[in-house]
C-alpha cells in the first residue's frame, strides 16, 4: 500500500515543524525517517497517521486523499516509543483491544478476535505470555506486544515512532532484525522514526534524512552513506571530521593533499570538507597532510582510535589500522586523508 505526502507544512504557533515536505513510501517499502531531535520526523509520522493535520498540503494512501481523515479511518497501525499498553489488561486483551472497540457493525465475533490474537501472539513469539500483564514483561516483550496490537487491526500501513528507543543496545539489535522479518513476511508498507543512524541504515530500504522541518536527502542506505547530498547529511552520518579546505579544478586540497571530491561537484574556492576517522593514514613529519599532535590513543584489536589536535586547537579523530609500536601522547604526526566529501564553505 503506497503512502504519499505532498507539500505538507505544519506549524505550532510561530514554530514551523514541517516546511513544504513531500515524500512517497512505495508499496511494501520499509522507510526510515532519520534526523536529530527537532528535525520534524515525529511530526511527519503523526501527520501520516492522522494524529496531526497539516496546515497545507495533502496526504494520500493508495492514491486516495486522506488529508482530512482521522487515524481510525486511515487504517494505519501506530507503535509508540513507550508502548502505551493498558496496565490493567492482559497481554491478550491488549493485543485484541483495537478489534473489541470497533463499531458493532464491523466488530469481529469474539471467537474471531480470540483466533486473531492467538495468531499474532504466535507471530511475535509471545503465545506463552497471553495471560500476563505488561508489568510482568521485559521491555523487549512489551514492545512486541505493542507491535502485535498495531497489527491486530490489519493496518494498510505500519508506522513506528522510535520503537526501540527505550531498550538496551543488545535487545534493540535483536528486535530490529525481527521487525524487518515481520515486515517482509506480512508484505507491509512501514515507516519508522529513529535518531539512530545505524538502525536506519541496517533496517530500511530507503532513508529519509530530515533537518529543521525539511528533507535533506532520500535514498538507499548505501547512497546516503557514501554520497551524502548535503553538508548536513555528511556531518550527521558517520562522525566525520569537519575541515576547511580548497576546491580547485575539480579536486580538493586538504593540507596539500589533492583528492577527488566524493560529494556533489562544486566550484573553485573555499570549501568545507568532511573526512571520516577511518579515512586517514599516517605519514612522516613534513609530509603533505594535516600536522597534528597526539592527545590520546585507544587500541581496539588491530586498529587504534586516535584523538589528535592541530595547532589551531581543532580536534581531529582518526582510526588507524596497525599503528606504529610505541605511539604515545605528545607525538607529532601527519594525518593523510584518503577520501574527502566537500561542500561550499559556510
Amino acid at each position: 500500500m503506497s503512502l504519499s505526502a505532498q507539500g505538507v507544512t505544519k506549524r505550532f504557533g510561530a514554530f514551523t515543524a514541517l516546511d513544504n515536505v513531500s515524500l512517497d513510501a512505495r508499496d511494501g517499502e520499509f522507510l526510515a525517517l532519520l534526523g536529530p531531535s527537532g528535525s520534524g520526523k515525529t511530526t511527519l509520522l503523526r501527520v501520516l497517521a492522522g494524529l496531526e493535520f497539516p496546515d497545507s498540503g495533502r496526504v494520500a494512501i493508495a492514491g486516495e486523499d486522506m488529508s482530512d481523515t482521522g487515524a481510525r479511518e486511515r487504517r494505519v497501525g501506530f507503535v509508540f516509543q513507550h508502548y502505551a499498553l493498558f496496565r490493567h489488561m492482559s497481554v491478550a486483551e491488549n493485543v485484541g483491544f483495537g478489534l473489541t472497540v470497533r463499531p458493532r457493525a464491523s466488530r469481529p465475533a469474539p471467537a474471531e478476535i480470540a483466533r486473531r490474537v492467538t495468531e499474532l501472539l504466535d507471530l511475535v513469539q509471545l503465545s506463552h505470555l497471553g495471560n500476563r500483564f505488561p508489568a510482568q514483561l521485559s521491555g523487549g516483550q512489551r514492545q512486541r506486544v505493542a507491535l502485535a496490537r498495531a497489527l491486530a487491526v490489519e493496518p494498510r500501513i505500519l508506522l513506528l515512532d522510535e520503537p526501540f528507543g527505550a531498550l538496551d543496545a543488545k535487545v534493540r539489535k535483536d528486535l530490529r532484525r525481527w521487525l524487518r522479518d515481520v515486515h517482509d513476511r506480512m508484505g507491509l508498507t512501514s515507516v519508522f522514526v529513529t535518531h539512530d543512524q545505524e538502525e536506519a541504515l541496517d533496517l530500511a530500504d530507503r532513508v529519509v534524512v530530515m533537518n529543521h522541518g525539511v528533507i535533506e536527502q532520500v535514498d538507499t542506505p548505501e547512497v546516503v552513506w557514501n554520497r551524502p547530498a548535503t553538508a548536513f547529511v555528511c556531518d550527521f552520518l558517520g562522525g566525520a571530521n569537519r575541515i576547511d579546505c580548497l576546491a580547485t579544478s575539480g579536486r580538493i586540497d586538504v593540507g596539500g593533499v589533492l583528492l577527488p571530491n566524493a560529494a556533489p561537484p562544486l566550484g573553485d574556492g573555499p570549501a568545507t570538507g568532511f573526512i571520516r576517522p577511518h579515512e586517514f593514514t599516517l605519514a612522516a613529519a613534513g609530509a603533505p597532510g594535516l600536522a597534528v599532535t597526539l592527545r590520546r590513543i585507544q587500541r581496539t584489536g588491530a586498529a587504534a582510535a586516535l584523538e589528535t589536535i592541530r595547532a589551531d586547537g581543532q580536534i581531529i579523530e582518526a582510526s588507524i589500522a596497525d599503528p606504529p609500536a610505541g605511539l604515545a601522547p605528545g607525538a607529532a604526526l601527519v594525518l593523510v586523508p584518503t577520501a574527502v566529501r566537500a561542500y561550499p564553505a559556510g
